[in-house]
């Protein structure tokens, strides 16, 4: 039996990343994974942005995500933490040349990540962590303490 929770999380993530990307200036509007970047942010070359498939896990000490991002090296990945809000970002560059008698070959790809998420509970970025290995950056982001209610009376 298919979980309906499944669908609905789906659902949920669809639309958060929907509304990410809604007021961000020169961004269209609705754009999918993996389709061209609009003209100027691709700096006069076609350029591929993807989303980057995130897991994010919740324990009682740390929020830990997972991105898949492969194809990259570690100094291409940017990470922005916030105590609610983790956003991920890397370019790729990539050219091959070769020139032989008779002829010239050039070639040159270039794309980009993006994904921005709430997370599940307020954590700490200072002291948060990341590890990039075999195309997975793992985040590792200890929760902060949770607040207590304050009662105010009214007067």
């Amino acid at each position: 039996m298919v979980d309906t929770w499944d669908d609905f999380r789906r659902f949920e993530e669809m639309m958060n990343r929907m509304f990410e990307d809604w007021g961000r200036p020169g961004r269209r509007r609705f754009m999918p994974a993996g389709r061209l970047l609009p003209a100027g942010e691709g700096k006069g070359e076609l350029a591929e942005r993807r989303q980057p498939f995130i897991d994010v896990i919740e324990t009682d000490k740390e929020v830990i995500a997972t991105a898949e991002m492969p194809g990259l090296e570690k100094k291409d990945i940017k990470l922005d933490i916030s105590e609610d809000r983790l956003e991920i970002s890397a370019e790729t560059k990539h050219e091959e040349k070769k020139e032989e008698k008779g002829y010239a070959y050039r070639e040159r790809s270039r794309g980009s990540y993006y994904r921005a998420i709430s997370l599940p509970s307020s954590v700490d970025p200072d002291n948060s962590k990341a590890a990039y290995n075999n195309g997975v950056l793992e985040v590792k982001m200890p929760k902060t303490e949770i607040k207590k209610k304050k009662p105010v009376k009214v007067e």
